[in-house]
C-alpha cells in the first residue's frame, strides 16, 4: 500500500455495535494535489525574491550614486578654488 505524504492516519475505536473494532481513517492535509501546490507557491517565491532584490538593492544604488555625486561635487569645487581661471 503507498501511502501519501499528504495524508495523516487517524485510529479511532467504534463504539457503536462492535467495541472492539478498530477502524482508520485517512484525512488529506491539503485539499489540493501537490503539483497545484507547487503551482502557486514557486512563482510565490520568485516574486518575493524579486521584490526584495529590489529593495534591497535600490538604496544601495541610491547611496552610491549620492555619494558619487557629492564626491564629483568637491572635486570640481576643489579644483576650481585652486586653478582660478
Amino acid at each position: 500500500m503507498t501511502e501519501d505524504c499528504g495524508e495523516i492516519k487517524f485510529r479511532y475505536i467504534l463504539t457503536q455495535g462492535k467495541g472492539d473494532a478498530l477502524s482508520s481513517e485517512a484525512m488529506q492535509i491539503f485539499p489540493v494535489s501537490r503539483w497545484k501546490i507547487y503551482l502557486i507557491l514557486v512563482p510565490t517565491f520568485i516574486a518575493v525574491a524579486f521584490i526584495s532584490v529590489f529593495f534591497f538593492l535600490f538604496p544601495l544604488f541610491l547611496f552610491g550614486g549620492i555619494t558619487l555625486g557629492l564626491w564629483i561635487w568637491w572635486l570640481r569645487r576643489k579644483l576650481s578654488k585652486s586653478n582660478p581661471a
